[in-house]
């Protein structure tokens, strides 16, 4: 009898699906696979339930039982080219997200009534999720934001489910943040409605090429329950949506706010009450967030930006003379595509990390600077900056060469601006 779950990585979505399985299924047994083990409450938790947790190496040497398998979830950040995957791929073991099990929950139990939204986008997903469930809220529609927004679906569904004993009663709309990984192997149609904010380029680093970056981002269509709820931005449409089959679109302009009034309307709230709860909202943090202002001297942190055409967003919205700060783990693509953009308005670029030497390389006309760490750019730019001029963290890369991940990156950057001393 195939009564096994194997879940591939213990992260946020790994450890929600693993404690939804065991909530959900009596019958169910649960081995997961993780190479970076940190022993915590979560673990032992797990472990309590009979969870029993192998390392790559150890499962391929040790473990027998392949055919008792019913299905594998895989997190976001595993290795879709590890070993481990191909074995299970080889035994004709089905492999989904945490996503895919939950959707799959919800349309073969049919008991939950409610809207689900999702959202993708290479840039601007997040701040579109949270202005949307606030829009929904402030105008009592109530609504919850989960996903790749650090609230595993799983997890709130094992919440429901704990709580109230069945997700039939819930009242509350779903929007869920659909990262590229997310979405790669998703196929039930659960959605409501979906949202692509853009596609440009980014995770070529786990990506052959931009074209599988763009048809993993384009799965989410295949998850509408009807594809005439679709929204997507002009440059969606022009760059890839119009070659595809044939779709209804609804056409939305580029800004996150024109999206959010698109969506919120088909749920029949008034405009006027939508705009009211749009100058309401706060802006997220790690995103262009001003920090503060030293002797005229301005810094901002933009840390979210992990691609290169979110930095050039950057550049345009903050005005004046900018001094960039810029690096972190490259990601695959070209940064030649700044230089048209930086010649205006950026007097210097200061790089930091595993990918500083490439910017450097890449970058012609402009005046760049490798710098051993972010402290010494901070300090570094302010030595260069003269009264009224903007120093911006804006990577374009991700973090993990030097920080656990983008919030830990812009709370250094806030915490080295703040105890930063007088020129």
């Amino acid at each position: 009898m195939k009564n096994i779950y194997l879940i591939l990585g213990l992260s946020l979505s790994g450890r929600a699906a693993s404690f939804f399985l065991l909530n959900q299924r009596k019958n169910i047994r649960v081995i997961a696979i993780e190479d970076n083990l940190k022993e915590d409450v979560e673990i032992r938790l797990l472990k309590k339930q009979n969870v029993k947790i192998f390392n790559s190496k150890d499962f391929i040497e040790n473990f027998s039982d392949l055919n008792k398998i019913e299905k594998a979830v895989i997190s976001p950040g595993f290795n879709p080219e590890a070993k481990i995957v191909k074995i299970i791929k080889k035994n004709k073991i089905e492999i989904f997200s945490e996503i895919e099990l939950g959707a799959r929950f919800l349309k073969e139990n049919k008991i939950y009534k409610n809207k689900i939204i999702g959202i993708t986008g290479t840039n601007g997903k997040t701040t579109l999720t949270k202005l949307i469930e606030h829009i929904l809220n402030e105008n009592k529609i109530k609504a919850k934001s989960l996903g790749n927004i650090k609230i595993p679906f799983t997890s709130y569904l094992t919440k429901i489910l704990l709580k109230n004993n069945n997700v039939e009663n819930q009242k509350e709309t779903f929007i869920l943040e659909l990262s590229s990984f997310q979405l790669e192997k998703m196929k039930t149609k659960f959605l409501d409605a979906a949202i692509i904010t853009n596609i440009t380029e980014d995770h070529l680093d786990r990506y052959p090429n931009f074209k599988a970056y763009v048809d993993a981002k384009l799965r989410i269509v295949k998850c509408l329950k009807n594809r005439k709820n679709l929204y997507v931005t002009k440059k969606v449409l022009k760059s890839f949506i119009v070659n595809n089959s044939k779709i209804n679109i609804k056409e939305v302009k580029e800004d996150i706010e024109d999206v959010a009034i698109k969506i919120c309307l088909d749920f029949k709230i008034v405009k006027k009450n939508i705009l009211c709860a749009i100058k309401t909202f706060k802006s997220l943090e790690h995103r262009l967030e001003f920090v503060r202002e030293i002797k005229g001297v301005y810094f901002y942190n933009d840390s979210k930006a992990t691609n290169a055409h979110s930095v050039i967003y950057a550049v345009k919205k903050i005005k004046g003379s900018i001094i960039l700060i810029v690096g972190g783990k490259d990601k695959g693509f070209s940064y030649r595509i700044w230089n048209k953009h930086f010649k205006d308005n950026v007097k210097y670029v200061l790089a930091i990390g595993e990918s500083s030497k490439k910017i450097k390389e890449e970058l012609i006309g402009c005046r760049v600077q490798v710098i051993k760490d972010l402290k010494t750019a901070i300090e570094k730019a302010f030595s260069l900056a003269k009264k009224e001029d903007r120093v911006l963290l804006s990577p374009g890369c991700s973090s993990f060469d030097m920080f656990k991940n983008f919030e830990h990156r812009g709370d250094s950057f806030k915490k080295f601006v703040s105890i930063l001393g007088d020129k």
